[in-house]
């Protein structure tokens, strides 16, 4: 049956509470201020009270507007229907069960009715007039109370207009709410409660009074009894992040707001998680770029290259083979309003952040002016809430796995045949004797392979070990006066024995309320250790022999490895003694560790003096204290080469110590108002300052003749020919930036910023510069021929801005001369100084101009959402070298000079397959995929002849193409000679010159571009699978287009160290005899090889990102009885898998992972 029957109906009245609907957007008060006006032709009265209430709401939480009830859409079409129809159709199409009494609907009378998505309370509106009984609506049980309509006194019409009297009041604490806001709806009729939350206001039964405040969700409530008092209370609102683009600076109405951004919200983070911060960001937007690092792997004492929207910077000549330029293109981390470091990110307690918001064009990052070039990323944690004393618990274990896939070595019989074949064991520049004793050394290791040894390496230094997580938080307060304090655990074990990472972090956060004026202050204190691995870099077991045992007959660690032969040893470049065991370094008491303490305090004062302007003022002081210790005694294998003179010498310690402080001081003012209904006006002024001051020391020690004497102040003496050192910088920068939004009838929108910086590490000459930006936008769906007809469309916003960004993440004193003072020399007892750079009072900001075109849309009730941006960005005054004549004493200084253009687009489209929501059912896709080009545009000719000179220098020490930037091409270019193969007839490699000749002959002079070291395309797709409480999401990574140069195919089979461990394929594909068509020269083919495009290959890459099962408790019952106010558990996997058309071995140093893990989340 369709309805549930009860005896006797309850007069009481309730409150029906607007909760947030699912999948339907929220429409600001603003667009509710318009369509008013054009359909009731409001006075200008009611235009100043919607002027006021747009301040109110868009501060407030804009997703809570419309209630659940509006969310469900019913389509019904008849005459004289009976009304028990009716409900029966409500409770099919919605899942709202209707409670009445049996008599209650004798007298009601049919209704006629066609109707096409009305919302549900719309419905219900119509279906109860001139009916018999009311009705009341309760969202959270889905269910229809119906009762009987109270009769009139003294006649048979209601009485109209009757004072209705009632309070209202703080859900979490009880007590009163003064201001808050009462209206009638549909009506004129608006009043504010006093100090005692009390108010009075003309009603009649039938009518809803809407209440609202800022920060609290609205509520509604239908009077039944216009002479009984009513009782509201109001819940905090828990997030406005749909309909606010949060800077950091000013907050932004995602309506009118022209900057191209991506919001990503706590849920998000929770269902694309990796194992750190910035693989999760990644997961969920591909601008936010993680650089490939194949030495790194999952190093969790590593920080990653980031990219947000590419790469506006080149390296200087000192750092065209290194990969220090790679922090120049590092966006801005701000935190709730403050700048903060890349480390502190990745130490963040997670469980904090609310939000988190990429910036990424000219409108949305010209408010950071010389710091927006590389985009910005802006964080705000989680505020206090309200009510009573609330217990957040947040505790996670995860499984790592070494992904040791990618490694396809020889066992040991396969090496030693591999050995043999190579002529190891017969040497014909040796004699006899010599021959015969490698003979016998081929017998022994033959015998130790024969006995069953084949010793894995890989997994000596590895192991499988669970990291924990854990946080605690603690939240409460009433209106006036809030607080939450959070601590959390972290403890990661990395998958290199002894490596690992250890992260202690507490928050306290307070806020208080005055009248007007609000106070918030956070102190975050966060303390981590990291400890590397003291078994070393993992690619020095990767290559160690198979048929090496790391003990010695004993059962005792060996020193080196045995049997040993000095005449077979001797042909390699292994020196002259037997093979060190690195596993005797890790039984050793050595470390490398290191470790900082942050404290931060962030204070904020809001106050609103008048309606529409509101004034902001904080300031922020940050400190770090860092220190790091490396430490080998004397008898570990650094030291086996130490002559016997050195032997005091043999043990060393490094230490380093530093000292951060920085403070940010920012005073703003934000006035918005509404004009005529029609005309939205926002304008915002900011003044902030930053004074940053490091000191860092650092010095090495020798002469620690024991692994037990491990304090640096036991030392012998500072390292030969060495001493302490250090470095110390102070930068200073002060900002002026102004900003105004227009928004015209909520279809036509500009945006207008313009800020002045200044900064300490730019010329005297040239201290102060511009920056600004200028967007509009065009929400077509507000236009009548969309509105009217294409009722499909939810949402169609047409944007467009450009914007002069810079950037200043360059030393403190490049513009200035320095000087170093001669401490180890004296004339007449006076110390002296010599110069050591040349100063440049001209030198200025590097300037970026951004241009975006992005358009977004929500189609079939928001059912296709699609987000699409195309950019370019031109970034000019790039710092560069000058060369200079030798007699200036200096060979180049710093510059204005280099030019850099990019271009990309980025598509993201996401469709709901199924969204019932009286089911609970949920399925959706989503994808996402950016494309990024850069082009040099200007050298320095100093730049250009640095470059040039590396394009003919060999480097004998690895086989790496040199990196080499020229103008007309990307930064990431590959350079390398052209190579057509292996020549069948002879088994040499064939080159092509760049006159088109064919030759034998390799020159460094005749590389040219084979390639680019990116991906063309990169992205990722996902799905989400919700049922009830059950949530699946699973996502997926790609990219395609680029090259890698393979160094796998050089170092471990083309030109394999065959002494130690190779790759199984040194066997496969070898050119052995004329006419052969091989990839690979001959097996004992000695000629060293250098590098050509043969070994640069197409990427196509495919990742599992992560794979995330949830599941919330809803069983209200049970958690009452726990006395739990929400339970959570969820199972989440790491990376999978990884498929790529690139066979290498991944994770040199340290190993890439698969992680697995399990996540409690509990309220109490």
């Amino acid at each position: 049956m369709d309805f549930t029957a009860y005896p006797k109906p309850s007069p009481a009245a309730a409150p029906v509470w607007q909760l947030p609907a699912q999948g339907v957007s929220t429409k600001s008060l603003f667009a509710m201020g318009r369509s008013n006006m054009r359909s009731r032709r409001i006075n200008a009265a009611s235009i100043v009270l919607a002027m006021k209430l747009t301040i109110v709401f868009l501060t407030a939480a804009l997703i809570h507007v419309q209630a659940a009830v509006t969310a469900q859409k019913v389509t019904l079409s008849g005459r004289n229907i009976p009304v028990k129809e009716i409900f029966q159709s409500i409770r099919q199409q919605t899942g709202y069960v209707t409670f009445y009494n049996q008599e209650m609907l004798a007298d009601a009378k049919p209704v006629s009715l066609q109707v096409n998505g009305m919302p549900l309370d719309d419905l219900l509106d119509l279906v109860a007039k001139d009916q018999p009984f009311w009705f009341e609506v309760k969202a959270q049980t889905r269910t229809i109370i119906l009762s009987p309509r109270p009769p009139a006194s003294g006649s048979n019409t209601i009485a109209a207009f009757l004072p209705v009297t009632g309070r209202v009041t703080d859900s979490t604490d009880g007590s009163p709410m003064p201001g808050a806001s009462v209206r009638v709806q549909g009506k004129e009729k608006n009043v504010a409660t006093d100090a005692d939350g009390r108010f009075s206001i003309d009603a009649e039964p039938g009518d809803v009074l809407i209440i609202s405040y800022i920060g609290y969700k609205p509520a509604s409530f239908t009077i039944r009894d216009a002479g009984k008092m009513v009782r509201i209370t109001l819940a905090p609102a828990i997030s406005t992040i749909s309909n606010v683009v949060v800077t950091g600076i000013f907050n932004k109405a995602k309506e009118s707001y022209t900057g191209a951004t991506r919001v990503i919200t706590q849920k998000e983070l929770q269902r694309f998680q990796g194992r750190n911060i910035f693989v999760t960001i990644g997961n969920i937007d591909p601008s936010f770029y993680i650089v490939p690092d194949n030495r790194i792997g999952s190093d969790p004492n590593r920080l990653p290259d980031i990219q947000l929207r590419g790469t506006r910077n080149l390296p200087n000549i000192d750092q065209l083979q290194d990969n220090t330029a790679a922090a120049l293109n590092t966006p801005l981390i701000i935190l709730d309003g403050f700048p903060t470091t890349l480390q502190r990110l990745m130490d963040l307690n997670a469980n904090e952040i609310e939000s988190l918001t990429l910036l990424k064009d000219g409108s949305a990052t010209a408010l950071y002016g010389s710091q927006g070039a590389n985009g910005v990323v802006v964080i705000t944690t989680r505020q206090p809430a309200g009510g009573k004393l609330r217990l957040t618990y947040r505790g996670g274990l995860n499984l790592s796995i070494p992904d040791l896939g990618s490694y396809n070595l020889l066992d040991a019989r396969e090496k030693l045949e591999l050995e043999r074949l190579s002529g190891y064991y017969v040497n014909p520049t040796k004699n006899a004797a010599q021959n015969l004793l490698m003979e016998q050394y081929y017998n022994q290791v033959l015998g130790l392979v024969e006995s069953g040894v084949n010793t894995d390496w890989m997994a000596k230094p590895l192991r499988t070990q669970v990291d924990q997580n854990h946080s605690l938080r603690l939240e409460g307060g009433d209106q006036t006066f809030r607080y939450a304090l959070e601590g959390q655990y972290n403890k990661i074990n990395g998958v290199m024995k002894g490596s690992g990472r250890e992260t202690v972090n507490g928050t306290v956060t307070l806020s208080y309320r005055l009248n007007r004026l609000n106070f918030s202050n956070s102190l975050m204190i966060g303390n981590t250790k990291g400890n590397e691995s003291p078994w070393g870099a993992f690619g020095d077991y990767v290559k160690l022999n198979p048929y090496w045992n790391p003990y010695d007959a004993q059962g005792n660690v060996a020193q080196s490895f045995r049997p040993f032969s000095w005449d077979y040893w001797t042909q390699s470049q292994h020196g002259v003694n037997p093979y060190a065991n690195p596993v005797y370094d890790a039984t050793l008491n050595t470390f490398t560790k290191s470790a900082y303490t942050t404290i931060t305090n962030n204070f904020q004062a809001e106050w609103m003096p008048v309606n529409r302007l509101t004034l902001r003022g904080g300031i922020g002081v940050t400190g770090t204290l860092s220190s790091g210790d490396d430490f080998k005694p004397a008898s570990h294998s650094a030291f086996a080469q130490y002559s016997d003179a050195d032997i005091f010498r043999r043990g060393s310690y490094t230490y380093a110590s530093g000292k951060d402080f920085s403070y940010t001081g920012r005073l703003s003012a934000t006035y918005s108002n509404l004009f005529a209904g029609v005309h939205g006006l926002t304008a915002g002024l900011s003044l902030d300052a930053t004074d940053t001051r490091t000191r860092n020391y650092f010095f090495d020690a020798e002469g620690f003749p024991d692994e037990s004497i491990d304090f640096i102040g036991m030392a012998l003496q500072y390292k030969q020919n060495g001493g302490p050192g250090g470095s110390e910088a102070t930068t200073r920068r002060v900002g002026f930036v102004g900003t105004l939004n227009y928004i015209y009838d909520e279809r036509y929108f500009a945006d207008l910023t313009y800020r002045v910086d200044g900064a300490s590490q730019f010329g005297t000459d040239k201290r102060f510069a511009p920056f600004y930006s200028v967007g509009a936008g065009w929400n077509l769906h507000y236009e009548p021929i969309i509105r009217d007809n294409l009722h499909f469309v939810n949402r169609l916003k047409l944007r467009g801005s450009y914007g002069v960004t810079g950037n200043q993440a360059f030393s403190a004193y490049q513009p200035l001369a320095t000087y170093t003072y001669v401490t180890n020399d004296r004339y007449k007892n006076w110390i002296g100084a010599h110069q050591t750079s040349l100063g440049n009072p001209d030198l200025q900001w590097q300037k970026t101009d951004k241009y975006d075109l992005g358009l977004e849309t929500e189609l079939f009730q928001s059912r296709l959402m699609i987000q699409a941006d195309v950019y370019r960005e031109y970034t000019s005054n790039l710092l560069s070298s000058l060369e200079l004549p030798y007699s200036n004493g200096f060979t180049s200084y710093v510059e204005n000079i280099g030019k850099l253009e990019q271009t990309g687009w980025e598509l993201m489209a996401s469709v709901a397959i199924i969204r019932n929501n009286s089911r609970r059912i949920h399925w959706s896709v989503t994808g996402n995929i950016a494309h990024n080009r850069d082009k040099i545009v200007q050298l320095s000719e100093a730049m250009k002849a640095a470059n040039e000179k590396l394009a003919t220098q060999v480097d004998f020490t690895s086989n790496t193409p040199n990196k080499i930037i020229r103008e007309g091409a990307s930064q990431h270019t590959i350079y390398a000679v052209q190579s057509l193969g292996i020549d069948p007839s002879t088994g040499r490699e064939l080159y092509m010159n760049r006159n088109g000749e064919v030759t034998y002959t390799w020159r460094a002079e005749e590389r040219m571009a084979v390639g680019l070291d990116q991906p063309k395309y990169r992205g990722n797709f996902s799905t989400l699978f919700r049922y009830g409480g059950l949530a699946l999401n699973a996502s997926f990574g790609f990219r395609f287009g680029g090259q890698l140069y393979n160094q796998t195919l050089i170092d471990k089979i083309e030109n394999a160290d065959r002494f130690l461990n190779v790759d199984e394929r040194v066997f496969y594909d070898r050119w052995l005899k004329p006419g052969d068509v091989a990839f690979f020269r001959g097996l004992n083919e000695t000629l060293r090889v250098s590098p050509s495009s043969r070994f640069v290959q197409d990427e196509s890459t495919l990742t599992c990102q992560n794979v995330n099962i949830s599941y919330d408790v809803t069983d209200s019952r049970w958690l009452e009885r726990m006395r739990m106010q929400g339970l959570t558990i969820a199972v989440n996997t790491g990376e999978l898998f990884y498929l790529s058309s690139v066979r290498q071995e991944r994770g040199l140093d340290y190993p890439f992972t698969r992680q697995f893990s399990m996540t409690l989340f509990a309220t109490f």
